[in-house]
């Protein structure tokens, strides 16, 4: 089973997850979720819903649960793009009662999911979100080469 999902990790999003520096990651998520003061967890995931990386305090349990949700929402974003206009889907936000999710692509077949904290300002969050996804974007250009 996991042998399946490493191979499915790869062929996904495009890149061996062992190329990917899991601390450095963990920096970069951690540092953006303290800096929005708001985020509670960080995911990146590949385009299937397989999760690369997840942000510390989340339970492995719980990543896989948050990246199947955020891979629902942004498939159902690209499709809307493609119907809509020929334009990939860049981000999509949903606001609960708990918090507000973002979910956004972050480049190599990869999404960034950001969870805030309830009552953060979207904004805020969004722009958060939006500087994780460039840090992010960054260190899979460097891991591809």
């Amino acid at each position: 089973m996991l042998k399946r999902r490493a191979a499915a990790a790869r062929s996904s999003a495009g890149l061996d997850r062992s190329l990917l520096d899991p601390g450095l990651f963990d920096g970069i998520l951690g540092d953006g979720a303290a800096r929005a003061g708001s985020a509670r967890h960080a995911v990146l995931l590949s385009q299937d819903g397989t999760v690369l990386i997840a942000s510390r305090g989340l339970s492995r349990r719980d990543a896989v649960s948050l990246a199947e949700i955020a891979s629902g929402f942004h498939g159902l974003a690209r499709s809307t793009g493609r119907r809509a206009r020929p334009a990939p889907a860049r981000r999509t936000m949903v606001e609960l009662e708990s918090g507000t999710l973002f979910v956004a692509a972050a480049g190599a077949g990869t999404c960034l999911v950001v969870l805030s904290a309830a009552g953060t300002d979207p904004a805020t969050a969004a722009a958060e979100t939006a500087r994780l996804v460039e840090r992010v974007g960054e260190q899979l250009r460097r891991a591809l080469g």
